[in-house]
């Protein structure tokens, strides 16, 4: 199982790499379910996502929900 690709790591969280959460950015594939959850070297990690409330989840674009979405629109007409 892949989580995405691993753009960036929080600077914060690369000093103190072992504090209770870690700060990365991941470039995810918006047509697949969301992980709640992964497991790695037997200990289990919650995810939060953050700026979910602007992604389009029709067209899979940033900056809109599917209400607005101008492509979703164009396919409807």
């Amino acid at each position: 199982m892949s989580l995405g690709v691993m753009l960036r790591v929080d600077e914060l969280t690369s000093i103190h790499s072992r504090e209770k959460f870690a700060r990365i950015c991941v470039k995810i594939d918006l047509r697949r379910k969301l992980v709640p959850s992964f497991t790695t070297l037997g200990k289990d990690f919650k995810l939060e996502y953050e700026g979910l409330h602007q992604i389009c989840f029709s067209c899979g674009r940033y900056g809109h929900k599917i209400d607005g979405c101008v492509e979703l629109a164009k396919e409807t007409k």
